[in-house]
């Protein structure tokens, strides 16, 4: 199937965020409290890179817990109304771009933790390995991949025309939509990621996931 590209994905986000002022509003997700624990390090100091913060709910509290936070959106809606936001002691820096272009220009092994709520769901295979492998690239030996995908459980699954395995368009979201099963996730291990925990939370349709770049390579002792 044809996805939508980088332009049509963004003006697709800047008119949810546009109609919908409390989308994603000031209230943290529960994801976000999980992720802190799975930290590989105390927060505090750690360089954590989110792809697709939205208005920043998530940003502000990993910011709190003293991570220094470099946060990216391609949607400007959501980028202008997080830096709206009344600035606090270390304060997340908000950029607008993509995740695929912010993780290549990212230094090699220059976070600790790049952190994800709900972004990926959204993406074409081929896009996502791209970014998967600079993810990879962009953290330390031992840092963590935190994210967050729609499961196959959510209501709105099935709805609309399947255009590609647990892929629909035409349904509740004006973009196609992936959703993941638990043997589907192990896509996101194909750079060289160890699995952490899976966590299906049927409570909000969500797989939790912790994955962690090894301190050595694959196949190195």
């Amino acid at each position: 199937m044809n996805w939508p590209d980088e332009a049509e994905r963004r003006a697709i986000s800047d008119r949810l965020y546009a109609r919908s002022p409390d989308r994603f509003g000031r209230e943290p997700s529960h994801f976000v409290s999980w992720a802190l624990e799975r930290f590989p390090q105390p927060p505090a100091g750690a360089r954590v890179l989110e792809l697709g913060c939205g208005p920043g709910r998530d940003s502000f509290v990993l910011a709190r817990a003293g991570a220094r936070v470099r946060a990216v959106d391609h949607s400007s809606v959501a980028i202008e109304r997080a830096r709206s936001r009344a600035p606090g002691p270390g304060n997340p820096e908000f950029v607008r771009g993509s995740a695929r272009d912010e993780v290549e220009a990212a230094p090699p092994g220059g976070f600790d933790v790049v952190y994800a709520h709900a972004l990926y769901m959204i993406l074409p295979e081929e896009e996502l390995d791209q970014l998967l492998a600079g993810i990879y690239r962009a953290l330390r030996p031992g840092g963590a991949h935190l994210f967050a995908v729609r499961s196959t459980t959510d209501p709105h699954y099935g709805q609309g025309t399947e255009v590609a395995p647990d892929v629909y368009s035409g349904g509740p979201h004006e973009g196609p939509m992936r959703y993941y099963r638990r043997e589907t996730l192990a896509r996101f291990a194909r750079p060289g990621f160890e699995r952490g925990a899976a966590e299906l939370r049927t409570d909000f349709h969500l797989w939790w996931v912790a994955d962690r770049r090894p301190e050595t390579a694959p196949g190195v002792r």
